[in-house]
């Protein structure tokens, strides 16, 4: 594997904190949401916010002025974290979200990343994934993508793109389609001490770390 370039080192893969135990920050979309293909087409502002259910008694951790929830790989976030992250997107907008609680509570002005392009960057010479050794590149019409074990980008896709506007995006042409966030990224949060998310840098990512306790 040949060395790291700047960019292995700069992004972030992120992943809800599964061992958080203060409160679980997981969502389940609505039917509502899961129908309007939130997680992969450009919505238009003036329709119904996007609906979610925390699996909380209570939603009080989203009284926070900076809180994060997930519906994996995409997030929700409160009012005033979507200000500090909302100039580094790429192929994505923040869209209108309200998060309900299982006694139906809810919590508004919430933000969800909705994504709508995802960015081509993993360099499959330096990367470790696993493809069907028999060369088969499709299945009932379906396309196979690579399945990752670490991820290595490339220096190209990146140049071509201003920093600030790629330091929050979805990777692409992967199974998982994993989340990255720019080092400025997981500096605002640990600056604000956002709770209930993990960072792995993309140099030292193995597949499985997210489950592992350190």
């Amino acid at each position: 594997m040949s060395a790291f370039n700047i960019y292995d080192e700069s992004y972030y893969i992120i992943f809800s904190d599964d061992e958080f135990e203060e409160y679980d920050n997981d969502l389940t979309p609505t039917q509502y949401t899961a129908d309007t293909d939130w997680d992969f087409k450009k919505l238009t502002f003036g329709i119904k916010p996007l609906t979610f259910v925390s699996d909380n008694d209570n939603v009080d951790f989203l009284q926070q002025d900076y809180a994060i929830a997930f519906d994996v790989p995409s997030f929700v976030v409160t009012k005033k974290l979507k200000e500090l992250l909302e100039d580094g997107l790429y192929g994505s907008q923040f869209f209108p979200a309200i998060i309900q609680d299982e006694n139906n509570n809810a919590v508004e002005g919430l933000w969800a990343l909705n994504i709508f392009q995802r960015l081509d960057c993993v360099d499959f010479k330096r990367s470790q994934f696993f493809m069907p050794g028999d060369g088969t590149k499709e299945i009932d019409g379906f396309g196979i993508k690579p399945d990752m074990d670490n991820y290595r980008f490339r220096e190209d896709v990146f140049d071509a793109i201003p920093e600030n506007e790629r330091l929050i995006f979805q990777v692409g042409n992967t199974t998982t389609g994993e989340i990255c966030f720019h080092q400025k990224v997981v500096d605002i949060f640990k600056k604000y001490d956002i709770k209930g998310i993990r960072f792995f840098k993309a140099s030292e990512y193995h597949v499985g770390d997210e489950f592992n306790v350190f």
